[in-house]
């Protein structure tokens, strides 16, 4: 008995009385498993061999985690969003997956965190356990194309033993053998149309795989009549699951692949056929037949075969390009560049987009680093720079191309680390400006994640690029390869020659000039042959000059007043390049009458123009006469774009003509005649001394003076109160004006020499220790006592409305009534820009 005898009959040749039976005792070809837990397995091998191909893992790393010894559910570590709600595993309902820090939720009984070997071996023991029956409970409309199982190349494969099975038991069910309320029960089915909804479904997955369903029902004519011949009629039964998987191999091997190779000669040989049947009562061929090459007669039609007819001018060969090339079999292997670009093309054509997007926001960052405030950036649309800002024509440029490249990407979603992030746009290309705020497009590392859309877009680009490169060093043995791991290319660095420049339209452009020809055969017109051979030699050589591009280090935009961070300060950076100094006297008297008869927009430019010097400063290198510059001269030598610095750093005395040993005392003056002036009145609200009562305030500062300045033992240089509230001033603006906790201990921040005068050291710094309860949250409570403090010891009898606490309201109406005196208003957006052409409101 053959093998899809034994579907129909029992072992006696008979039909069975009891189908439902019958068919309970045998091992069905053509379907998946639908046990959630083997089905998961399967989705995770796959994607598992997927990144192993694409260079994304290697073999030794464990990216794998099982639930637990008793649960056998897996998961890829990679699909782990360690930024949303804990994963719960759906056979045991207990938590999974990895903290913040990488680390395996703690939980019992413990997850197993393995190998691939372990898991790809522990997969092929649950693949051989025994599955008689019809098990598939899977809808028609969850069924998808490229679904195959391991064991087969090709998912056409798959998806013509899944529709010959169904048509089978639709048979059965047609002809009554089954009946529908034994689908439904016995066989655990919602809907007794189930094996008719799977046929019709198969049948439109299958029309996809050619250019017109007219090809599919020929094609599928083709393959039932050779499945009847002698050379798949075997005998014996199909007891165990290799056999199941023997027989779809032969079946793909044998039938599919000889048939998808010559399924253009086949069609051509069918139509005639088909033809010569219709009118074999002699009936005279129509001139239309003649006309399509269905039909020949040179006698009569002499010169027809010198035209032939062709739909070239109104196809896509693209898409019958990879209709064909998927047709080959173990393309894999011939042609292995253009199988995988293919296989992955609508990810891979946003690839292209990524130089537009960094340029624009290369750009933002040289013009906002330093000199935009976080809560500003927040507030500010990107319109404001589009159409108020000085260099509007050029921001308006790189906007267009970047909005451009914006929204061509056909992502839907993006990864950076272990998030994953829907690529979404909410807004419209037209809204886009007035509606998104500038924080959104400058990469930034806070931990506002006001950026982090736009950062993992670029790394998720960057990395599929990096996935084409590793995947043609991996697959093309050259000496290329050593050189290339060698070079990675900083992200922020790229040039257009450095992409991955590809998309459907140069494709089809390559196609129709180097790499097909029609195929001028008599009847054979319609039929294109294409140069596989070119193509991969095409892509082999676009991607041969690429090189890997490096993801993990970015050159972010730091916020105004923010010069401090977790590793690096920028101050501590300037002072270890230059060695700095203290200004005279006399030069900080004059600089300080000069500092208060600034008005606030300028003054808080110029503490943003010298935040930018800064970052020159700290990577330039200069002699030691150099050392001694003007700031002008530095400027005008070391920066090459200086459009947005504040002109008194270029042409007014004496803040123009200091040196560079001075200009970190300079900075220090200034920020805190900032603090005074502006930023006094927006302290945050838990910061308050109002926040804690009387004796709180009291005691924490009775007991933060007893541990610093008053200790006996500490540095003289500490002794002085001034320093102490100089150094709190500058923390307010650098640390505190972020969200940052303020639940961490004060005594953390006050070791870092940044934030105090150049003078005084860390081994001064070590001779004092705050009490671990008092906070960051008390900063400014302690800095008031201390204000309060240095005033008594100078004599000075203060007015009540300085001595007492002021609530945040008094302290804004302060404020202002000193600014209206002397100042300008306060801007909404502090951006340094020519102070002859305004642009704030």
């Amino acid at each position: 008995m053959s093998l899809f005898g034994s579907f129909l009959f029992n072992d006696q040749r008979e039909i069975p009385t009891d189908f439902i039976q019958h068919i309970s005792n045998l091992y069905l070809p053509g379907l998946m498993i639908s046990n959630p837990v083997i089905t998961q397995m399967i989705h995770v091998r796959a994607q598992v061999q997927d990144h192993l191909k694409r260079g994304v893992i290697h073999d030794g790393e464990n990216f794998i985690v099982k639930c637990s010894r008793e649960c056998p559910w897996i998961f890829y570590l990679q699909d782990c969003n360690i930024r949303n709600d804990p994963n719960i595993c759906p056979q045991c309902r207990k938590p999974i997956g990895i903290t913040e820090n990488n680390v395996l939720i703690e939980r019992d009984p413990p997850q197993i965190q393995m190998s691939i070997d372990e898991t790809f071996q522990m997969i092929d023991q649950y693949n051989k356990i025994a599955r008689l029956g019809y098990h598939n409970l899977t809808t028609a409309e969850d069924s998808a194309f490229d679904e195959k199982p391991h064991h087969l190349s090709r998912s056409v494969s798959f998806r013509f033993l899944h529709f010959l099975t169904h048509a089978l038991l639709l048979s059965l069910r047609e002809f009554n053998y089954l009946a529908d309320e034994d689908i439904k029960q016995s066989l655990h089915l919602s809907t007794a149309t189930h094996f008719r909804d799977h046929f019709e479904h198969d049948y439109e997955l299958l029309s996809q795989t050619f250019t017109n369903d007219q090809q599919c029902c020929i094609w599928l004519h083709k393959l039932l009549n050779h499945l009847v011949n002698d050379e798949f009629v075997q005998e014996g039964l199909m007891k165990t699951n290799e056999d199941v998987l023997q027989f779809e191999r032969m079946i793909e091997e044998r039938l599919i692949f000889p048939h998808m190779i010559s399924v253009t000669n086949e069609i051509v040989e069918y139509k005639p056929a088909y033809a010569y049947f219709f009118h074999e009562s002699n009936a005279q061929p129509s001139v239309d037949s003649f006309i399509h090459e269905v039909f020949e007669d040179e006698q009569q039609y002499p010169l027809l075969s010198f035209f032939n007819v062709t739909t070239f001018y109104k196809l896509d060969p693209l898409n019958e390009f990879i209709f064909k090339i998927q047709a080959i079999p173990y393309t894999g292997n011939t042609y292995p560049i253009t199988t995988f670009i293919l296989k992955r093309l609508d990810d891979y054509i946003n690839i292209q987009h990524m130089y537009p997007i960094i340029v624009f926001t290369n750009y933002l960052i040289e013009k906002l680093n330093y000199r935009i405030h976080r809560n500003d950036a927040n507030e500010k649309k990107m319109l404001y720079y589009l159409t108020k800002d000085k260099d509007q024509h050029r921001t308006n440029k790189l906007y267009n191309d970047f909005l451009n490249a914006w929204y061509a990407i056909n992502l839907k979603e993006v990864h950076h680390g272990n998030q994953t992030i829907k690529f979404e746009k909410t807004t419209s290309k037209e809204k886009f400006a007035e509606s998104t705020s500038i924080n959104a497009l400058l990469l930034n590392t806070s931990s506002d994640e006001s950026s982090l859309l736009l950062i993992a877009c670029l790394k998720t680009l960057a990395e599929l690029q990096n996935e084409i490169v590793n995947y043609f060093h991996d697959t093309i043995k050259d000496d290329v390869r050593k050189e290339t791991e060698r070079k990675r290319l900083p992200l922020q660095s790229i040039r257009p020659e450095h992409i991955f420049n590809l998309d459907r339209n140069r494709l089809n452009q390559k196609l129709i000039d180097d790499c097909l020809v029609l195929n001028y055969q008599y009847g054979q017109g319609r039929d294109i042959i294409y140069d596989y051979e070119e193509i991969e030699i095409y892509l082999r050589n676009k991607i041969s000059s690429l090189m890997l591009i490096d993801t993990d280090r970015l050159y972010c935009l730091n916020y105004q007043f923010e010069s401090y961070g977790e590793n690096t300060s920028l101050i501590n950076d300037v002072r270890a390049r230059i060695k700095q100094q203290r200004l005279s006297n006399d030069d900080r008297n004059k600089l300080q009458s000069l500092i208060v008869g600034m008005n606030n927009d300028d003054m808080l430019n110029y503490l943003g123009s010298l935040d930018y010097v800064f970052t020159y400063l700290r990577t330039s290198i200069l002699d030691s006469a150099s050392e001694r510059i003007p700031i002008e001269k530095f400027v005008k030598h070391y920066i090459h774009r200086h459009t947005y610095l504040n002109d008194t750093i270029l042409y007014q005395p004496p803040f123009s003509t200091i040196q560079l040993p001075y200009i970190i005392d300079l900075y220090e003056m200034i920020e805190e005649n900032v603090f005074d002036r502006v930023l006094r009145a927006y302290v945050k609200n838990e910061l308050q001394e109002t926040t804690f009562t009387h004796d709180e305030r009291q005691r924490i500062f009775e007991e933060f003076s007893h541990e610093t300045f008053q200790k006996q033992t500490i540095s003289p240089l500490l002794k002085n109160i001034n320093s102490w509230i100089s150094m709190f001033k500058h923390l307010m603006i650098r640390i505190l004006s972020v969200n940052i906790n303020l639940n961490q201990p004060l005594q953390s921040y006050l070791k870092q020499t940044d934030l105090w005068s150049d003078y005084i050291t860390a081994a001064d710094l070590a001779t004092f220790q705050v009490p671990k309860h008092i906070l960051l949250q008390h900063t400014y409570a302690i800095l008031c006592a201390s204000e309060r403090e240095q005033h008594k010891s100078n004599g000075v009898r203060l007015s009540q409305n300085k001595v007492s606490t002021s609530t945040t309201d008094e302290q804004h109406r302060n404020v202002h009534d000193q600014q209206a005196k002397t100042t300008k208003p306060i801007p909404n957006t502090r951006v340094i820009r020519d102070k002859n052409k305004k642009i704030r409101t």
